[in-house]
């Protein structure tokens, strides 16, 4: 029995999660006008000029690569052409925001990641050249969920990735950035805002007597179970017996079986 048992675990301890593509619109914030144009444009609360986004809260600038006509030194974006910056041309609190809500899965886990902005230049613009670190809050549905906060003094035009996960509880999530510095500062830089789907979790639990329940939270819609018994030379394919609520259950099988989960 022991035996058994072991192989068993050995056989369908595997899970493959397939991820989702991304899910936001225009997250690096290019367009083929405006900004890509242009070194700047300030935008109002309320803005609804940059594909995808929505500006609030107050003031922010959307800069493109002529920036370096306007002020020296430049900044660039981190990824494309376009990026933003949350102290718009005001470079006082309160800072500018941006949202874009988008389709997401009850009990689906995902990843937020983004580009946060500095520069030892201009965040040591104000404060007698004390460099003052830009920080961002990010938020989901209203609720503050992460914070970030770039403080690296001595290096300019520098951008630096920042992650979290979170899991979904509503068909529609709203996420947004906001920059939170509570003192004078003249750069706040956002760009390359990406979000992925991730596969939910796969359980597998020995069931009495000689049998297995390979399951997934039953809150989760759209992901197909598949198997394959040999991951060198074997093909995956959906799986064949009866799936119930997101679970099915397995007697031993002659030889290794691996389970996944896909979602086209």
């Amino acid at each position: 029995m022991k035996s058994k048992f072991h192989y068993l675990f050995i056989a369908l301890a595997l899970r493959i999660n397939h991820v989702h593509a991304g899910l936001l619109v225009n997250g690096s914030f290019e367009a083929a006008t405006n900004a890509a144009t242009l070194d700047y444009i300030s935008l109002s609360s309320g803005s609804t000029n940059i594909p995808g986004w929505t500006t609030t809260n107050a003031e922010l600038t959307w800069d493109g690569p002529l920036l370096g006509e306007s002020i020296s030194p430049t900044l660039t974006a981190a990824q494309g052409s376009d990026f933003l910056d949350l102290t718009g041309t005001h470079d006082s609190p309160p800072y500018g925001a941006v949202f874009q809500t988008m389709t997401t899965t009850i009990g689906q886990q995902y990843q937020v990641s983004f580009e946060l902005g500095s520069d030892t230049y201009w965040d040591s613009y104000y404060g007698g050249g004390t460099f003052t670190a830009p920080m961002v809050a990010v938020s989901l549905n209203g609720v503050v969920v992460f914070f970030a906060t770039n403080n690296f003094p001595n290096l300019s035009n520098y951008w630096q990735t920042w992650s979290f996960y979170f899991t979904a509880t509503a068909t529609n999530t709203t996420l947004m950035f906001t920059g939170v510095n509570t003192s004078s500062v003249a750069y706040i830089g956002l760009d390359n805002v990406i979000v992925t789907g991730r596969g939910p979790p796969l359980v597998i639990v020995l069931s009495e007597p000689n049998s297995v329940v390979v399951s997934w939270p039953s809150s989760v819609t759209g992901w197909t179970l598949q198997t394959n018994n040999n991951l060198v030379t074997g093909t995956w394919g959906n799986y064949a017996g009866s799936v119930i609520n997101n679970a099915v259950t397995n007697s031993p099988p002659k030889g290794n079986l691996f389970f996944r989960l896909v979602n086209p």
